[in-house]
């Protein structure tokens, strides 16, 4: 897995596909393994998608700095960009689930000409009140998500403690979470890409996914109907939704391109 070097942090990521770019930016505690490769967004993407899936500071392969001042939206948003410097990624979409979510919406109002579309979920203009660092759920009998078998569990869970480590967890957490908010809201009207947003009705993040998209010119907010924080990222209907987008940004291009 190759890697690259940010502010003396070693970034650790994948590349993995064939087709037009797409950058996979994952949530808190999590990491590309955990967030994309096991919950199957890789598989079904890289047919049609070159993907970048960066391990951010503090998770997955990447350095775990253990100073509070390592971490910050925009630190994880350089992280993002150097890993497509490295890879020549000029400009491509971004996919950011919960606080990769964030990441996206710093990456769209920092450096709008690297971004050609966002696709945010899990993640909304503010945070839910009496949040925990943590998202733990049970699925609900009415989610329409797919159910790990016991022994596909018992790997997810291996590979997610196998890169965890809770010291660096805690300065993330600091660092990016604590006494800030997902987003600039007086910027919001600043990005006219296209951006799809989706949430799960169940997840702390739904109303403000819905705000999000609302103060978002031309975004598209998906409810996905009894899905938690943690189920919706394998939600049939938000992965149909997630390849129309690609494909209408695809098709968008190639009409671009040909009328040149």
């Amino acid at each position: 897995m190759p890697y690259t070097r940010r502010s003396g942090v070693r970034i650790h990521y994948r590349v993995i596909g064939r087709g037009s770019p797409l950058v996979l930016v994952h949530g808190y505690s999590s990491s590309g393994l955990t967030n994309w490769v096991s919950s199957g967004w890789v598989e079904l993407l890289a047919a049609h998608h070159t993907l970048l899936v960066p391990d951010l500071r503090g998770h997955g392969r990447s350095q775990k700095p253990y100073t509070t001042a390592s971490y910050s939206v925009r630190a994880l948003a350089e992280d993002v960009l150097a890993v497509m410097d490295r890879e020549g990624f000029c400009s491509a979409p971004v996919f950011g689930y919960s606080m990769g979510g964030m990441v996206a919406l710093e990456l769209l109002l920092t450096h709008p000409d690297r971004v050609e579309a966002a696709i945010i979920g899990g993640m909304g203009s503010y945070f839910p009140r009496a949040r925990g660092r943590f998202s733990v759920e049970r699925q609900t009998a009415e989610s329409t998500a797919p159910r790990r078998k016991p022994v596909e569990l018992a790997r997810f869970l291996g590979e997610y403690l196998s890169q965890f480590d809770p010291i660096a967890m805690d300065r993330v957490f600091r660092g990016v979470f604590r006494g800030n908010q997902p987003v600039d809201l007086t910027r919001l009207h600043e990005i006219h890409v296209p951006v799809l947003v989706a949430a799960g009705t169940r997840d702390p993040f739904f109303a403000p996914a819905r705000d999000l998209a609302a103060s978002i010119p031309g975004a598209r907010f998906v409810p996905l109907a009894d899905e938690g924080h943690l189920s919706a990222i394998r939600n049939p209907i938000f992965r149909a939704e997630v390849e129309a987008f690609l494909d209408r940004l695809d098709a968008g291009l190639a009409q671009e391109v040909a009328t040149q």
